[in-house]
């Protein structure tokens, strides 16, 4: 497990349990904490924060500092009462630029990072999180520029496109896994690690579209003919989504790049809303009964789980966009 690199979320009592700190950083062979702008050489300790599950409030925690100065675990605490981020090794409140990290920014740049829901294990870079907090957070708004703000959103909306679309193939039984999260790296080619999921998602296409006109020859109800549309609609929107977030490593100019920003919004609200009513019909009680005997429409019954994830990953998408 790499120091700081790997982040377990565990809410219990007033205090959230946090694998990460956005003041850890490591600096060729040397591990320093940042802390409030200083800079302190540390020794790292990896513990597993199920050590403290004991732990429900900020005082309990207080028992759980180290008696040496010097010693780091890479973790951290919110404090639901406080509102604020405390280091679980030295008790101190994690200060960056000289102002307090509110614990709700720390809790969006999670939400934001992970491609899992909140309760789950997750992996999180510390180095992450702090850009994530100096990028998007009003408390510290004022430290960088438009364009540094803009390009690191640009780094952030291309790596998680990503993670979103590994996610997906891997629980998509209409896809098979094009890798997983591990396989992405800073530097990786987008394009050639998407290529084979763009491919499905065109098959995917294909096959709802051939569905959709089955169901007009058919004289189907209009409310299936109409699922079947949504859902070549949503395989549509997927690739552009994915076409869109791919030419954003080629745009250097700030306005162009904000307007592509603005239309990956669009289409990622797009996605929800269809999605949304997707998942509402494949729960009804009229599609139950026919997914029983209509074997064309068991890949929707099974969509069920993935819509969760769409719901949950392009949410985040558009929590952070939304704030350009």
């Amino acid at each position: 497990m790499t120091i700081g690199g790997s982040q377990d979320s565990n809410r219990q009592g007033t205090i959230r349990l946090i694998r990460g700190c956005p003041c850890f950083k490591v600096f060729g062979d040397e591990k320093l904490c940042v802390n409030d702008d200083s800079i302190l050489e540390v020794d790292v300790i990896d513990v597993d924060t199920s050590l403290f599950g004991f732990a429900r409030s900020k005082e309990d925690m207080d028992n759980e500092r180290s008696d040496e100065d010097n010693i780091c675990y890479a973790s951290v605490y919110i404090d639901e009462i406080t509102n604020r981020v405390y280091c679980i090794s030295q008790g101190w409140v994690l200060r960056i630029h000289g102002r307090d990290v509110p614990a709700s920014d720390l809790e969006d740049a999670l939400q934001f990072l992970s491609t899992k829901d909140l309760t789950a294990s997750m992996e999180i870079c510390s180095d992450c999180l702090y850009k994530f907090i100096l990028t998007l957070s009003d408390t510290f708004a004022d430290t960088m520029s438009k364009q540094e703000k803009a390009d690191e959103i640009k780094r952030y909306v291309d790596k998680f496109s990503l993670m979103i679309a590994v996610k997906h193939s891997n629980m998509d039984d209409m896809m098979k896994s094009i890798g997983s999260e591990d396989d992405i790296e800073e530097g990786v080619d987008s394009f050639a690690f998407l290529r084979s999921y763009l491919v499905q998602l065109l098959e995917q296409q294909d096959y709802w579209s051939k569905i959709h006109y089955e169901l007009i020859n058919e004289k189907a109800d209009d409310w299936l003919i109409k699922l079947a549309q949504m859902r070549e609609l949503l395989a549509r929107l997927e690739f552009q989504f994915y076409s869109q977030t791919l030419q954003l490593r080629d745009i250097a100019d700030f306005n162009l790049l904000i307007k592509m920003l603005q239309f990956i919004l669009k289409t990622s609200d797009e996605i929800l809303l269809l999605n949304d009513e997707i998942h509402t019909e494949i729960r009804s009680k009229r599609f139950e009964d026919l997914a029983k005997d209509d074997e064309r429409f068991k890949h929707l019954e099974a969509y069920g789980e993935k819509s969760r994830t769409v719901e949950h990953n392009f949410s985040n998408i558009l929590q952070i966009l939304s704030r350009l």
